[in-house]
């Protein structure tokens, strides 16, 4: 019986140290960090999807994230990750990121494709549905992110006195919209 244990006990081993030379992992991967909510799946040469462990464990499904983050690509999350996670997982914001153009609290969802624009750049959004600030009332300008009922009242007091803007970097004139909060609402707005 001795013989048979410790001929058990070597085999297993011999089998341990093999699977660990050859990548094989067999530990279970604890749930409960969120630095392991999200991973980065490629294969061998960085292109394309891999096997993840994760992928069969509660995988909720796949996002492509690009833009102005370190390390764009296809990232697999577990349910509820939100996109601060994400962009944790693809290596952080570029510096040149313009994070306030995005919900970093959303939830990640199946097969989106999220991307974080720079500062300056519009995410896609089509001419027609730019806010015109020489024609919007104030209900109109408070669809704009970063624009509350206040500011669209500035907006427009400025826009009469003014005699209208001829250019959107005029909004800077007005008080409380300094740099980052033109950055933000740049990308919605227009002058016809």
């Amino acid at each position: 019986m001795k013989k048979l244990l410790i001929i058990f006990i070597l085999s297993l081993s011999l089998f341990l140290i093999s699977c660990e030379r050859s990548g094989l992992v067999l530990s279970e991967i604890p749930e409960s960090f969120p630095e392991e909510n999200l991973q980065l799946n490629t294969n061998e040469n960085g292109a394309g999807p891999a096997p993840s462990f994760d992928a069969v464990k509660e995988n909720a499904g796949c996002v492509y994230i690009c833009g102005a983050v370190e390390n764009a690509g296809i990232y697999e999350f577990k349910e509820g990750s939100r996109l601060y996670e994400l962009i944790d997982a693809a290596g952080g914001l570029d510096e040149e990121a313009d994070a306030d153009a995005v919900n970093l609290a959303m939830e990640v969802k199946d097969g989106e494709q999220i991307r974080i624009p720079y500062i300056g750049e519009t995410l896609g959004i089509a001419e027609e549905k730019l806010v015109d600030i020489n024609k919007a009332g104030v209900e109109e300008l408070c669809t704009i992110p970063g624009i509350g009922e206040a500011r669209a009242t500035a907006i427009i007091e400025y826009r009469e006195s003014s005699g209208g803007f001829k250019e959107i970097e005029e909004l800077k004139n007005i008080s409380g919209i300094k740099d980052a909060t033109f950055n933000k609402i740049r990308p919605y707005v227009c002058v016809r």
